[in-house]
């Protein structure tokens, strides 16, 4: 099983991981989804996120932006970091299941970071 988090803002993938106030959790099984919930995540601190994303299990975050502290703190964990995607929320959904998440029309105007494959 894959399990994936993307942080929520309406129904478009939030601007900042660190402050995110929901996150979706996606589970798949041989690229078929199994299971989806959200949690709220708008009353937590930044080291009390960082222990709720450790023990989510997640394998993948797919985000628009996060901090240097919080994505080194989470790869540390084991978790991967596909940063500066941006839309709706399930384009990236349909287009993580396809492996096509990186796609140009997914990504944030501008953005020049390298990913954290």
């Amino acid at each position: 099983m894959t399990r994936l988090a993307i942080p929520i803002f309406h129904h478009r993938v939030s601007p900042v991981l660190d402050t995110c106030t929901r996150l979706l959790i996606v589970d798949f099984e041989e690229q078929s989804e199994v299971n989806r919930r959200e949690i709220a995540f708008d009353v937590y601190s930044p080291p009390a996120r960082f222990e709720i994303f450790k023990a989510l299990n997640l394998d993948t975050i797919i985000c628009s932006g996060i901090s240097e502290m919080f994505d080194k703190m989470l790869q540390s964990a084991g978790i991967n970091i596909i940063c500066g995607i941006a839309g709706e929320v399930e384009k990236v959904v349909e287009a993580f299941i396809c492996n096509r998440v990186e796609c140009s029309s997914l990504r944030m105007p501008g953005y020049s970071g390298k990913d954290q494959n």
